[in-house]
């Protein structure tokens, strides 16, 4: 089976958009949902560990930086709602939040 790839150029264009979905840094509440629609309109799909679209929570990121990556799926899900995985790509999240109760981002696929 081949194994599904992004090439540089669409890495870029992922990450611009990104970018524009997190120009702020500073945030309420951590935008996932808008980094993950940026993401999607490429579509590239971040997924949980079982290969599904990605539900859940993010935790911690109080007096120290909390840094997590996502698998990136593409394509349409299964029967059982899993995705192919893109094999040379991921979107990378790291948050912190700080004495105001704002969060810092910094999100970008490498």
């Amino acid at each position: 089976m081949k194994k599904f790839t992004l090439t540089a150029k669409e890495k870029k264009q992922i990450n611009k958009a990104v970018h524009e979905a997190v120009k702020k840094t500073y945030y309420e509440s951590i935008p996932l949902d808008e980094i993950f629609d940026a993401c999607k309109s490429f579509g590239a799909v971040p997924l949980m560990e079982d290969q599904t679209e990605w539900a859940g929570w993010l935790l911690g990121g109080v007096d120290k930086t909390e840094h997590v990556l996502f698998d990136l799926g593409h394509g349409v899900a299964n029967d059982l709602g899993r995705y192919e995985i893109v094999s040379n790509t991921c979107l990378s999240l790291s948050y912190y939040k700080m004495g105001s109760g704002k969060f810092e981002i910094l999100a970008y696929v490498s």
